[in-house]
């Protein structure tokens, strides 16, 4: 038990945790339960309570044992809710076509990355694969967000891209439809009508 205290009063001490609970069987952590407000994404959270433990006692932690319970403080400051577009790079050869992309939450930033064949078809679906791995370092572990179709189509005499996600919360899976005007930049445009899509979902998860 004099162990469980040291590491409920490290994962105390860390950013935006309030209090900590750890169940133990046959000297193994089983369980970890956290309550913290929402200055960090709970994917950060539970990245830096297995970081602790793993510098601090050699205790090498699943994330899947850590549940993180949020809520609002008035004593820090509160995560943005959305994630906005800062960068996209494309690499592509005969065969290959790669996307990276990084957004930003106001404080942090978190990139992702996707490799598919280099067709004009998955161009579109590989970019949107990325953004949606960089936005799955933002959510908690548990969401699963998946691309389901993705359509180009005139509007009002201008190119417009429209992005349908699949998100699964546990085992409910919703759909979310998104778009934005193509202008210069086909690319960028994938990656804003995928958080367009997102985004309100983003700030409930």
């Amino acid at each position: 038990m004099s162990s469980v205290k040291k590491y409920m009063d490290l994962i105390d001490k860390l950013a935006g945790i309030i209090k900590s609970h750890i169940v133990i069987n046959d000297e193994e952590i089983t369980e970890i339960h956290v309550l913290s407000d929402t200055s960090r994404s709970p994917k950060q959270l539970a990245r830096d309570i297995q970081s602790a433990l793993m510098v601090r006692f050699g205790v090498n932690v699943d994330h899947k044992l850590i549940s993180i319970a949020q809520i609002p403080s008035k004593n820090t400051m509160k995560l943005t809710d959305r994630l906005v577009f800062e960068e996209i790079s494309i690499s592509k050869n005969k065969e290959r076509f790669t996307a990276r992309v990084t957004l930003c939450d106001g404080n942090s930033t978190f990139s992702g990355e996707a490799t598919g064949l280099n067709d004009l078809m998955e161009g579109n679906k590989i970019i949107c694969q990325a953004t949606l791995n960089a936005v799955l370092n933002f959510v908690n572990p548990c969401v699963v967000l998946s691309p389901v179709e993705i359509k180009a189509f005139d509007l009002a005499g201008e190119k417009v891209v429209a992005v349908c996600i699949a998100v699964k919360i546990q085992s409910k899976v919703e759909h979310f439809l998104g778009s934005s005007f193509i202008g210069d930049d086909a690319g960028s445009a994938v990656v804003k009508a995928t958080l367009d899509a997102l985004n309100r979902k983003l700030a409930n998860t």
